[in-house]
């Protein structure tokens, strides 16, 4: 009896519960993500910059408004990466906001209750982003470590918005709902999106039925508290546009 084809899973390293707790080093290889997959999302180590993966070449847009091409020997706090491939492409237009980038992708999949990766090749009337800074030792907690983290505003920009819509389910595993990073067409810009403004472009979505969770080996992952009290709400204020309401 032939079997039928094993579903396609979301890879994910690390969790976000871990981020709030601020467990922020390194523990995973750009080239053990890569081998999972060439599209995605994540941090870098010490909490230092927003990745964007794209056609299998990691970025990582910095704090303090530089970016870096990750070599393979180098380390990522977290990461979500699939290998996408587009179940649905159409063109969208005159997309005012986040919350309706999120309206035209959910209208285009089967159901909330599954994952979905997003491509949305787009010129961007303004798109609004955030960089993490490195963090040191001693970290911070994550609501706390994002106070300083820089924002800007990209106007009339082509580029890529990119990244997931979780099930409500998940949240602290992942980010519940949608979770989307940014890269230029150039390549020399990008970030995590806070909000968008008048986006025209290739919407392509792909679904998945699962998720396969590497989680940390190392000493500080072993021995943290990861059911904090209040992560739900600093998992929402941390993806949020906090500073401009």
């Amino acid at each position: 009896m032939r079997r039928s084809p094993a579903p396609k899973l979301l890879q994910q390293f690390s969790i976000v519960d871990a981020l709030v707790a601020g467990l922020f080093d390194g523990v995973f290889s750009v080239e053990e993500v890569g081998r999972a997959g060439g599209f995605g999302l994540g941090c870098g180590d010490h909490m230092d910059g927003e990745l964007v993966v794209l056609d299998g070449v990691f970025r990582l847009f910095h704090g303090d408004g530089t970016m870096s091409v990750l070599d393979p020997s180098e380390q990522v706090a977290f990461a979500e990466v699939v290998d996408f491939t587009a179940e649905s492409s159409e063109l969208v237009e005159a997309v005012e906001s986040l919350p309706e980038l999120e309206a035209e992708v959910r209208r285009r999949v089967v159901s909330a209750n599954i994952f979905h990766a997003v491509r949305f090749d787009a010129h961007f009337a303004a798109i609004s982003l955030r960089e993490a800074k490195r963090q040191t030792k001693p970290y911070l907690p994550l609501a706390e470590a994002v106070h300083d983290q820089r924002e800007v505003v990209l106007t009339d920009v082509t580029g890529t918005l990119l990244g997931f819509l979780a099930p409500q389910v998940f949240q602290g595993v992942t980010v519940a709902g949608a979770h989307f990073h940014f890269v230029s067409a150039d390549g020399e810009q990008g970030g995590h999106v806070l909000g968008l403004a008048t986006a025209t472009g290739d919407l392509a979505v792909e679904s998945y039925y699962g998720v396969s969770v590497q989680l940390p080996s190392s000493p500080e992952f072993l021995a943290a508290e990861l059911d904090l009290p209040g992560a739900d709400d600093v998992i929402r204020h941390v993806e949020s546009d906090h500073q401009h309401g």
